[in-house]
């Protein structure tokens, strides 16, 4: 195996598998998305091009994304079912759940794009400005604007559901 490729591979799968699962919230979907990465970086070093970091996360989040929308489409079909599970589930067990845990990924979810991207990178996945400039297709200074705004708003929803 090429030792420029498995470098890419060892440095990059914690902080890949880490966006992939934040946006995700599923091991498995996440770990078959870095692998899916990992290989499409390998075929574009096979034409040839070798990619950055920030071509690798943006890789990972477009099929993130992808399969958010998947999801969404087939959540369509199974609300019925869901809303009766919800209805079974009694108070005590939804106390026992991690409330903090679930009351940042939920707000982490309700933000819109880019600012939701922006804090898994940033904040989980710790990618520099100019990293979520080149995978989010934007400038530093949009990217610094964007990600205050990302705070402000999560901070505000977060103050909303105490």
């Amino acid at each position: 195996m090429n030792i420029w490729f498995r470098l890419q591979v060892n440095s990059n799968k914690n902080g890949l598998y880490a966006v992939c699962y934040q946006m995700l919230k599923n091991s498995l979907e996440a770990e078959e998305v870095v692998q899916d990465s990992f290989v499409k970086l390998w075929q574009a070093k096979e034409k040839g091009d070798k990619q950055s970091k920030a071509w690798l996360y943006q890789v990972a989040k477009n099929q993130c994304l992808d399969l958010l929308r998947r999801r969404q489409h087939e959540m369509k079909y199974q609300q019925h079912n869901l809303l009766n599970e919800k209805t079974v589930r009694s108070a005590c067990d939804e106390l026992l759940n991690a409330e903090l845990s679930d009351h940042i990924s939920s707000a982490i979810e309700e933000l819109n794009e880019p600012y939701k991207s922006l804090i898994v990178l940033r904040e989980i996945s710790q990618l520099s400005y100019q990293q979520l400039a080149d995978v989010l297709n934007l400038n530093v200074a949009q990217i610094k604007v964007y990600l205050y705004r990302a705070r402000s708003t999560l901070k505000q929803k977060l103050t909303d559901m105490k």
